[in-house]
């Protein structure tokens, strides 16, 4: 075989593979990150005089469905459920015989609901609208829901409820007459709606009949009325708030009820509207989501681990932190006890003293507490508690009792570990096992540690107000220094009698360096105003009520990532309260500051917060 023809077969062999190649092991294209087009629907999208009882929407792709139970909204709530779904590349929405309302303006609103079949891609904010009289409404409401708490979008399951009529039981009796749903960020906007005066509410509606009918549902609801107009011509600044009273808020927004029926939805957008800016129009209402406070007291659990401790636990804080304790059969002094004054309020420790009480395996006591009747109003209530006292499980002495295994000492709880690291601002807690009857103050030593010397300083001790059993220890802390806090049995004796034993604990200071300080500059401070300071957990680090100059100062600080938040504590309880529609009390005003606070060593952040400006 000669030269040329060999290169030729080798040449053809090669192009033969290369074929095979390509047709055997196909390489994939580029991944279709386009979403799905509407091509046309029958009848058209923004008909009028509608008086069919099927929809067909033809698409450009196949698709499905993701989770459309969840994500339609149909505005205004059909009196039965429509059947929707997919045949080839079509979406069927057969309405069956229901009686539609007469010239009312329809919007099914899929949101993201629509995607295609191979890699997910939604229809954005996809609405098929009609009218079944001869004009379509085409105004619209915007605004946000947040959680009243911590102003953050709820992740799911909130709807926007826009109602035409103005009665306060609206919600509770009423279908609304349009529905929205918020996206991940709160902001909603409810289009196609007609001119009028409306009420506006939010509600986490865990039943899905979207009416405020369950204690366990999130709802939010606005002070004022909202009067939806049209304006009388265009203007850049699209969605203009006007007040116009005490209790009603003029909204002005687009007309663009200039189409006929056969127009599509392209048409009907417009360039001007498309091309305005989500965050630039300020929303019409600011929804603040709560959770009433419904709870009825009651006694949720009673123990007796001594004879002599009990503990009473109730579902939530007492009212007025009112309890009066009676034992049942048995004759007492009239101080029987002592009790542990309340720190969150739900818990209640109590340690008998009297031997008669504290002797018999079986009390029963009377608790009188105020509870809320079914009017709200507050009543005392008496309820009883069955104690048995069981002892431990142990060997059998030669007469037959039980051996107490129990150790007949005061045990001493810490709160800190040995060689721990302290913080300069911190006061060393002792929890004592039972209540104290008496305290050797010259059994108790503090030592510093300078060079080799070991020095006995002097310190402050205190008995905290409300929690009986804990005592804090501190000095004026060098920072950087070691120290050691000594006890000797017999500093802490209890009321029963007993003494602690030896407890040496050795820690050191942390250095002043380390630390850093936020300074806070209010511009005005409201009336009862509570600032906290959260740290990159979300959880509370300091709390100011009480400042000098319009300066709150956050000292001591671990470097990181903080945020502040104000309390507007309207009724002074020292704590964020919830809303109640009933009442029409809207849930305590919260503020954060814009901006995440970096805490650096050794420095101090001063910022000025201006709260009426948030």
């Amino acid at each position: 075989m000669n030269k040329p023809v060999f290169l030729i077969l080798i040449s053809i062999i090669l192009l033969s593979t290369i074929n095979c190649a390509r047709v055997g092991s196909p390489v994939g294209g580029k991944k279709d990150i386009l979403p799905p087009e509407i091509i046309e629907s029958t009848p058209n999208n923004y008909s009028k005089n509608f008086g069919s009882d099927k929809i067909e929407i033809e698409v450009n792709e196949f698709v499905r469905f993701d989770n459309l139970q969840q994500k339609l909204v149909i505005s205004p709530p059909l009196d039965e459920k429509p059947e929707i779904f997919v045949r080839g590349k079509s979406i069927i929405i057969e309405l069956g015989k229901q009686e539609l309302k007469k010239n009312t303006t329809y919007t099914f609103s899929f949101y993201d609901a629509i995607i295609d079949n191979n890699e997910g891609n939604p229809i954005e904010d996809y609405e098929f609208v009609f009218s079944t009289g001869n004009r379509l409404d085409s105004l619209s409401v915007n605004g946000i829901v947040l959680r009243a708490f911590d102003l953050e979008p709820e992740e799911e399951g909130v709807e926007v409820l826009l109602y035409d009529l103005l009665d306060d039981t609206i919600p509770q009796t009423t279908p609304p007459l349009y529905i929205g749903k918020p996206d991940k960020e709160g902001k909603f906007r409810i289009n196609n709606v007609k001119a009028d005066t409306f009420r506006i509410f939010a509600i986490k509606d865990g039943n899905r009949n979207h009416y405020f009918d369950q204690a366990g549902e999130a709802f939010a609801f606005l002070d004022s009325t909202l009067l939806v107009s049209a304006p009388p011509e265009f203007f850049a600044d699209t969605m203009r708030k006007d007040t116009i009273g005490a209790d009603t808020i003029d909204i002005n927004t687009i007309d663009t009820d200039t189409t006929d029926a056969d127009t599509t939805n392209a048409d009907i957008i417009g360039a001007d509207i498309a091309e305005i800016d989500k965050e630039e129009i300020k929303p019409d209402a600011r929804l603040f989501l709560f959770m009433e406070d419904h709870s009825i007291q009651y006694l949720k659990n009673s123990t007796r681990e001594t004879r002599e401790y009990i503990q009473l636990v109730f579902n939530m804080p007492l009212k007025e932190r009112k309890l009066e304790i009676t034992p049942i059969d048995i004759d007492t002094k009239s101080e029987w006890f002592i009790k542990e004054k309340f720190v969150i309020g739900d818990t209640v420790n109590i340690w008998i003293t009297d031997t008669i009480v504290s002797g018999s395996d079986l009390v029963t006591l009377k608790l009188e507490y105020m509870k809320e009747d079914s009017t709200g109003n507050y009543i005392s209530f008496t309820d009883t508690s069955l104690l048995r006292y069981i002892a431990p499980t142990g060997k059998k002495r030669g007469n037959g009792e039980i051996a107490d295994k129990t150790e007949k000492t005061l045990v001493l709880t810490p709160s800190i570990r040995k060689n721990a690291q302290v913080e300069l601002n911190q006061k060393i807690v002792i929890e004592t096992e039972t209540p104290v009857k008496m305290i050797d103050t010259s059994k108790i030593k503090l030592f510093l540690f300078e060079d080799s010397l070991k020095i006995n300083t002097g310190y402050i001790l205190e008995k905290d107000s409300l929690q009986i059993r804990k005592f804090r220890f501190s000095t004026k802390w060098q920072e950087a220094a070691k120290y050691q806090l000594f006890f000797e049995p017999g500093a802490f004796t209890g009321i029963y009698g007993y003494s602690n034993d030896t407890l040496l604990l050795d820690f050191r200071m942390r250095k002043l360096d380390y630390y850093g300080k936020i300074i806070v500059t209010l511009k005005e401070i409201p009336d009862s105003l509570i600032i906290q300071l959260f740290d990159n957990k979300g959880e509370v680090s300091k709390e100011k009520t009480g400042w000098k100059n319009n300066r709150v100062e956050f000292s001591f600080l671990h470097p990181g990532k903080y945020r502040l938040k104000a309390i507007y504590d309207r009724n002074k309880n020292g704590k964020w309260d919830t809303g109640n529609y009933e009442e029409k009390r809207q849930p305590e005003k919260v503020i954060f500051f814009k901006k995440e606070l970096d805490v650096r060593a050794n420095w101090d952040l001063e910022i000025n917060w201006d709260l009426e400006t948030e």
